[in-house]
């Protein structure tokens, strides 16, 4: 698993709301097509035709486009900032959406996210830092993800905790075994609505 940084201000407008909203995250350099589907040489073409940059902001471009489409892979960690937090989410698969147009404000090129939570700027350790202070719009962790010391920050751990508490509660065999007696006799209740739950219920304790 590996940890990214993504910049969420394109092209002047920032992108943070939608990113948390929406879950997903994106990069710009819309128009150019779904970039799994086109070699780089093609990415390159697509590029100099539509925006005519020079060679070496067209290196730039093309190493984010990369690092977006085939460095960055589903499960990886990113963190997007505001003024206050750094985000961490759960990446998803790259896909291309331009059902809201191909202008340079769009953001075709996405990353379906599932955030995991929030941690205060100046609780980040000195590892962290580093990575939201690169320039580029992408930048990789470059330490094992331990080293970023995320796990304390993040809900879907105190989820776990929950879920663990919860179930060392156990209740004894005997009464499980009288529950399930009294849904085996509403199977055969006169009411459809009464037999449908109890099969329900018992369906739903087998895959348990």
């Amino acid at each position: 698993m590996n940890l990214f940084h993504i910049q969420s201000t394109l092209r002047g407008i920032n992108w943070t709301a939608s990113f948390l909203e929406n879950n997903f995250i994106g990069i710009a350099w819309p128009g150019i097509g779904d970039l799994e589907h086109e070699p780089p040489e093609e990415w390159k073409h697509q590029l100099i035709q539509r925006y005519g940059i020079g060679e070496m902001e067209l290196t730039q471009v093309l190493e984010t486009l990369h690092m977006f489409v085939y460095i960055m892979q589903d499960g990886d960690y990113v963190l997007v900032d505001d003024a206050e937090w750094t985000y961490v989410g759960d990446l998803g698969d790259y896909f291309y959406d331009d059902s809201n147009g191909t202008g340079e404000e769009s953001l075709c090129h996405r990353r379906g996210v599932t955030w995991l939570g929030r941690i205060p700027l100046m609780e980040l350790n000195d590892k962290v830092q580093a990575l939201r202070n690169q320039h580029s719009i992408i930048a990789k962790f470059e330490h094992p993800i331990s080293q970023a010391q995320l796990d304390p920050w993040l809900s879907v751990n105190s989820e776990t905790t929950k879920e663990d508490s919860h179930s060392s509660v156990r209740v004894d065999e005997d009464t499980v075994k009288e529950a399930l007696d009294v849904l085996k006799e509403a199977l055969h209740s006169e009411e459809a609505d009464l037999r449908v739950r109890a099969a329900a219920a018992i369906l739903q304790y087998a895959k348990s």
